[in-house]
């Protein structure tokens, strides 16, 4: 079988770069939402007490993987031991590596409902506010988009929420 790489690309990041992904990070985990901020998910094994940690957030475009991952784990502090693996993505390389499969879109007519608070909703349970001007909600297991769509639905009763197992992208 051939062995299929692709080319490394080398990025300089700076003390303060650093500084502020880790202060920004150690923020969205305490609670304190941030302008631009990643999404954390959590996602727990069944037969232990360790998790895996996936942050999707495009400032980590300048990062390589190890210096994700390593952010990751000193922003977590004492609780790092409990990570399994803590894996660190840009949104667009979320969709390409397909690590967030599942889409919970809104099912409605643009006049049933207020398009800005549909919006809102989604962006507040964890979507990604994309530069189209559209919001694509996706989650890494389908436990974690049951569960936001149960929030969205008591939230947002006029119309219709569908989760689907998808690579591509479905924003709204």
């Amino acid at each position: 079988m051939p062995v299929i790489r692709g080319e490394a690309i080398a990025r300089v990041i700076t003390t303060e770069q650093r500084r502020g992904v880790v202060d920004q990070l150690s923020k969205e985990l305490s609670g304190e939402i941030t302008p631009d901020g990643p999404v954390i998910f959590e996602i727990p094994f069944e037969t232990s007490e360790k998790f895996d940690v996936l942050v999707v957030w495009d400032a980590w475009e300048p990062f390589g993987s190890e210096d994700r991952s390593n952010i990751i784990l000193e922003v977590y502090k004492e609780r790092k031991e409990m990570i399994a693996q803590a894996l660190g993505v840009t949104h667009g390389e979320a969709i390409e590596q397909q690590v967030l499969p599942y889409a919970v879109i809104p099912m409605v007519r643009r006049e049933e409902v207020d398009s800005e608070k549909l919006k809102r909703v989604m962006i507040i349970e964890g979507g990604f506010a994309l530069k189209n001007g559209k919001v694509d909600l996706r989650f890494p297991t389908m436990s974690l988009a049951e569960e936001a769509h149960r929030r969205l639905s008591d939230e947002m009763p006029t119309g219709y929420w569908s989760i689907v197992q998808t690579a591509a992208s479905i924003p709204y």
